[in-house]
């Protein structure tokens, strides 16, 4: 279980065109003592005490918190510490920048009981980064993660495809960089257009058109199987829906669901590599999946089962709840 505390905007070195924190995460009011307890008492407060998440964290997200001054970085810690003392927070994570790591801020966490770090590298093509305005070259990310690492924290990266100049295949080049790091686990976040943000600018100005629905949801799928191949956790795909996001949301690939979506194109391709697998053409076919996955094979408004029946000709196509996943024919 994940506690967020939002930082929006601090530390951060530059105003990167895609983002407005304050939209994006929907609180513009600054972190400090009362707010964080408000906030650890509302997640803690309805939870069962019989059946508590096995790892509670908190996490201070939207801003570069390793470059806050180091006063405002021990004040806010410090806040968790009584937490972590009484055992209702087990641990604190924090996402920041690679050009704000170094061994003494990595020291100053580990005190803390801070156990992991995410880099938001976004892309690690040069010519995209430049383009949002966020210059930090591929060494400097190297040198990060290397700290990172030497000093016993979990790695998190997170990764932006579809920002001004990107492409499929340096999106595609921005993932194997990240599996050849070897985060713990990674975050992706389509680009979206949203109010009071340089890129709204350049979309108003006709210099940027965000990729549609369906190009993003190909090119994401496409990385969680090549992360999860790669035994890299993906633990969040997509904006969560917050009001404010979609208050100033202008355009580009938002779902409120988005990774359902990405899930259900997983499956889909699961099932028809399965059926090729049959080498016969059947007229129909069932698909036995765990409980957790029904969903996911189904699709969305059921268009796995609809699509699947097309290309196969088949009569009927089902998906009953199985021990496994297996295909058979009727």
């Amino acid at each position: 279980m994940i506690i967020p505390i939002f930082v929006s905007h601090e530390g951060c070195p530059y105003r990167c065109s895609f983002c407005n924190q304050t939209k994006i995460t929907g609180t513009s009011e600054k972190a400090d003592k009362v707010m964080l307890e408000e906030t650890l008492r509302t997640y803690l407060g309805g939870l069962d005490p019989d059946c508590m998440p096995e790892t509670r964290e908190v996490a201070f997200f939207g801003g570069s918190f390793t470059g806050i001054p180091s006063e405002r970085q021990e004040y806010l810690l410090s806040l968790v510490q009584p937490w972590i003392l009484s055992g209702q927070i087990q641990s604190i994570r924090v996402s920041t920048h690679a050009l704000f790591i170094d061994e003494t801020r990595l020291a100053m966490l580990r005190q803390y009981n801070v156990k992991a770090v995410e880099l938001g590298i976004q892309s690690t093509d040069d010519d995209v980064l430049k383009l949002v305005g966020r210059e930090c070259s591929f060494d400097v990310i190297l040198s990060a993660v290397e700290k990172i690492r030497g000093m016993g924290f979990r790695l998190g990266l997170q990764l932006m495809p579809g920002l001004p100049g990107d492409s499929e295949k340096k999106f595609q080049k921005s993932v194997e960089d990240v599996i050849n790091l070897s985060p713990d686990f990674v975050r992706i976040y389509p680009t979206l257009v949203v109010k009071n943000t340089g890129l709204f600018d350049m979309y108003r100005q006709g210099t940027f058109a965000p990729w549609d629905l369906e190009r993003m949801i190909k090119a994401v799928k496409e990385a969680v199987v090549q992360f999860e191949r790669a035994g890299i956790s993906v633990i969040r795909v997509g904006l969560h829906p917050d009001q404010s996001l979609l208050e100033s949301y202008v355009d580009g690939p938002f779902h409120p669901s988005f990774r359902y979506l990405v899930d259900s194109r997983i499956a889909r391709d699961q099932m028809i590599n399965m059926i090729r697998a049959l080498n016969q053409a059947p007229s129909s076919v069932t698909f036995r999946v765990p409980a957790k996955k029904l969903s996911n094979f189904v699709g969305h408004k059921k268009e796995n089962l609809s699509i699947i029946k097309s290309i196969f000709g088949l009569e009927s196509i089902n998906v009953q709840q199985g021990a496994r996943t297996e295909c058979l024919v009727a």
